[in-house]
């Protein structure tokens, strides 16, 4: 199993048009019993979609992330850096901040973490609850973390500005919970 940009990409790009056949299919369902059965075809295909990113709700992807095996825990950090946009992407990008929140990151892979949030915090749409963005920001700042955010929350951009603030809000509130200083 292999979840790459690639794999991530088209699975946003099939849904998109599975969604677009559904909604063409939908307005046109009553025109005739044909029409009918033609939505009836495209909702089917709709439901029956599978795509390998799917498996990042499994129980096995779960654990997986959690004990840092395997190449889950990367297809979760590659999904937050593409920050896909389909239906449930959003719920799904939640349960990988969860997830990762959780975790015992090595250096480099907290590294990693804290480029790509600071990447949400400029980006536009953002997809799932931004929160979740956060907490887990929270988890892993470090201070030039926390001062890039910092610097952020001064742009002229509102929306930048705004998301950072939240950000920095939530780093200071938990700095406690989750500092290894005395």
């Amino acid at each position: 199993m292999t979840i790459d940009e690639r794999c991530i990409r088209q699975t946003e790009a099939e849904i998109a048009r599975l969604e677009k056949a559904l909604e063409e299919a939908f307005e046109r369902r009553g025109a005739s019993r044909s029409a009918w059965e033609a939505w009836k075809a495209a909702a089917e295909r709709f439901r029956c979609y599978r795509s390998p990113v799917f498996e990042l709700w499994s129980d096995e992807a779960r654990v997986a992330i959690l004990q840092g095996n395997g190449a889950w825990r990367e297809s979760a950090m590659l999904y937050l850096a593409l920050s896909p946009r389909f239906l449930r992407s959003g719920y799904l990008r939640d349960r990988l901040c969860h997830l990762l929140k959780q975790c015992d990151l090595s250096m480099c892979e907290r590294s990693e973490l804290r480029a790509i949030l600071l990447e949400t915090l400029v980006r536009r749409p953002s997809t799932g609850r931004f929160r979740h963005d956060c907490r887990l920001a929270a988890r892993w700042a470090d201070d030039e973390f926390t001062a890039r955010v910092r610097e952020l929350s001064t742009r002229k951009d509102g929306w930048v500005r705004g998301r950072a603030r939240r950000m920095l809000d939530v780093i200071e509130q938990n700095e406690k919970l989750w500092s290894s200083k005395p």
